[in-house]
C-alpha cells in the first residue's frame, strides 16, 4: 500500500491541507494553530547546540499545553544564553575595560555573578546592541520576570505566542 503512487499523492494532499488549515485557523484568537506555525520557526535555530535548541522546543510545547508563563521563561533562557555567548565571544576584553570591578573567569561565572539586566546594559556600553534594542530587551526581560516570579500577571495565549515568536527572531541575530 505504501508503494502505491496514489497513496503518496493523497498523503501529500492531506499534509498540505493540514498546513493550510492551520494557517487559516491561526487567525482566530483562541486557536492553538498559531503554535503549530511557531514550530516551523524553530528550524531557524538549527545551528544551535541541542541543549540550547531544547529550551525553544520546550517553550513551544508549553504553549501547546497553554503553560504561557513557563513558555516565556524558557524562551528567554534560550535567547539569553545565545545572546550572552555572542556578547562574551566578541567583547570580553571590552567588558572587562568598561566594568573593571566585575570579577569573572568565564561566561558562566559572569552570568552567575551579575544580573541579566546589568549584562544587557554592558552589551549596550560595548556597542553589541543599540540603545533602542536595549530598551526592547529590557521590556522582554521585565515580561520574563513577571512570569518567573509570583505575581498576578497572566499573559494571554496571543501575547505569549508573540513573545516566543519575537524571542526566536531576536535569537537568530546572534547565531
Amino acid at each position: 500500500m505504501m508503494s502505491d503512487p496514489n497513496f503518496h499523492h493523497w498523503l501529500t494532499k492531506a499534509k498540505n491541507a493540514e498546513r493550510e488549515a492551520h494557517e487559516i485557523l491561526a487567525r482566530f484568537e483562541s486557536s492553538t494553530s498559531k503554535v503549530v506555525i511557531l514550530k516551523s520557526l524553530l528550524r531557524k535555530l538549527a545551528p544551535l547546540p541541542i541543549d540550547i535548541r531544547d529550551y525553544f522546543g520546550e517553550a513551544v510545547s508549553c504553549l501547546e499545553r497553554q503553560y504561557v508563563r513557563a513558555a516565556t521563561v524558557l524562551v528567554w533562557a534560550g535567547f539569553f544564553q545565545v545572546f550572552a555567548e555572542g556578547l562574551f565571544a566578541k567583547h570580553e576584553a571590552e567588558i572587562r575595560m568598561v566594568r573593571p570591578k566585575w570579577s569573572f573567569r568565564d561566561l558562566t561565572e559572569m552570568k552567575e555573578n551579575y544580573p541579566e539586566s546589568q549584562i544587557l546594559d554592558v552589551a549596550r556600553d560595548v556597542k553589541f546592541i543599540s540603545r533602542g534594542l536595549l530598551r526592547v530587551l529590557q521590556g522582554h526581560l521585565a515580561t520574563r520576570n513577571q512570569c518567573a516570579h509570583p505575581t498576578l500577571y497572566k499573559p494571554s495565549m496571543n501575547s505569549s505566542i508573540g513573545y516566543v515568536d519575537e524571542m526566536i527572531d531576536h535569537t537568530t541575530r546572534y547565531i
